[in-house]
């Protein structure tokens, strides 16, 4: 059990840890609002709605091709 003088030590290192993540987040990915990939099946290939550009991949892309 937590001792009442261990709570803000506790809650400072909760806010912590959350606005670390949030940089973490931030910095690790390329995606703005404006990119939107849809799977192009005929193609084989991705395409951004908001920008037209393509993309080879397996995966949805995690980049802006906007920028």
């Amino acid at each position: 059990m937590c001792s009442i003088d261990a709570m803000p030590i506790l809650l400072l290192a909760l806010l912590f840890g959350t606005l670390a993540f949030l940089y973490w987040r931030r910095r690790t990915t390329t995606l703005t609002r404006d990119c939107r990939w849809r799977q192009d099946r005929a193609a084989g290939d991705w395409v951004c709605a908001a920008c037209g550009e393509r993309a080879m991949s397996q995966d949805a892309p995690t980049f802006c091709a906007a920028r």
